[in-house]
């Protein structure tokens, strides 16, 4: 059997199609999977534990003309957008599903529903093997990592890893605030990890730093960046696409959401991971985040306090000790 996953982007969101995945492969043994994404997400798609055949979109009439080449048995798209719809569409296939996106209940949430909850968005793809009459249940992501040595465990200087930045600002904790947390915990070592986007922003944290930090920004693929942060004793982030794939380590993590919330979907699948959500009456303020706080005092972030940050990093260190 012949089946085609379409997940074109982002990096959190093609972590979470991991499970379907797994689902499919059990469910059809000896199925073959093929999975569309876009060419940056390739490696990414190639670590899933579950074997994949990966494509890279391109919009172009050559792409779609290897598609209708294939005869599929079954195309199941996991995006949801008319790039989707089109590849789906283009596609020679006996049947096609599309996972249900929920926008409604989403727009009660971040229109103040506080009753209204997401269980996670692979709840939300796994509706698409719902129309299958695939019921069976998921599991976390799991990933093929490249383990490399945490160091000595029992030493008191542990390495920690920060993703400080987000596609938009409104998940981003405050640069200041980290340099106060790194600046505050010297018995610790700490890497600033991200992309492209976010040098400018790791520079001048790991510039006011005092000696206990290194910036390794954008110098890691998807499989090197996850050997990386194997190495480390703890993980933390915004609610960005990092903290998804940090999750699927299942080491000790702390995730800061803002301008979002968890109620949304959007947790870390991670046994091991604390969330830091102040919830007010404003959270969240968007489904993905926005360019400005529109109450113009961005509360969901300045008010957690870098002090708390530090406490919250020692009970999670605290606990690790303890589960060894």
């Amino acid at each position: 059997m012949k089946i085609l996953i379409i997940r074109l982007s982002s990096l959190g969101d093609i972590v979470l199609t991991q499970p379907i995945c797994t689902i499919l492969s059990k469910h059809f043994p000896g199925c073959e999977l093929s999975y569309v994404c876009k060419p940056e997400y390739h490696e990414l798609v190639q670590l899933f534990d579950t074997p994949v055949r990966v494509m890279d979109y391109y919009k172009s009439l050559g792409f779609y003309a290897r598609l209708r080449r294939e005869n599929y048995d079954l195309v199941i798209d996991l995006h949801g957008k008319l790039a989707s719809w089109l590849i789906s569409f283009a596609a020679k296939a006996k049947r096609k599903v599309c996972y249900n996106k929920q926008r409604g209940l989403r727009q009660k949430i971040v229109h103040g529903d506080k009753q209204a909850t997401i269980e996670s968005t692979v709840s939300l793809y796994a509706s698409a093997l719902r129309k299958l009459d695939i019921t069976e249940s998921w599991e976390y992501p799991v990933f093929r990592t490249p383990i490399k040595p945490e160091g000595e465990r029992n030493s008191e200087k542990k390495r920690i890893a920060i993703f400080p930045g987000a596609t938009h600002f409104t998940k981003c904790y405050p640069g200041e605030s980290w340099i106060k947390v790194i600046n505050s915990m010297p018995q610790h070592y700490f890497t600033l990890f991200g992309g492209k986007a976010d040098l400018a922003l790791n520079k001048a944290i790991n510039s006011q730093t005092k000696g206990n930090c290194s910036d390794q920004t954008a110098k890691h693929g998807f499989a090197e960046l996850l050997q990386e942060l194997s190495s480390h004793s703890l993980i933390l982030s915004g609610d960005t696409g990092p903290m998804h794939l940090a999750a699927t380590l299942g080491k000790p993590q702390i995730a800061i959401f803002g301008g979002t919330h968890p109620r949304l979907g959007f947790n870390p699948l991670n046994p091991q991971a604390r969330i830091i959500c102040l919830d007010l009456p404003c959270q969240p303020c968007s489904l993905h985040g926005r360019k400005q706080c529109p109450l113009g005092h961005f509360k969901c972030m300045n008010d957690i306090s870098s002090d708390y940050i530090v406490k919250q990093i020692d009970m999670a260190l605290q606990l690790n000790n303890n589960l060894k």
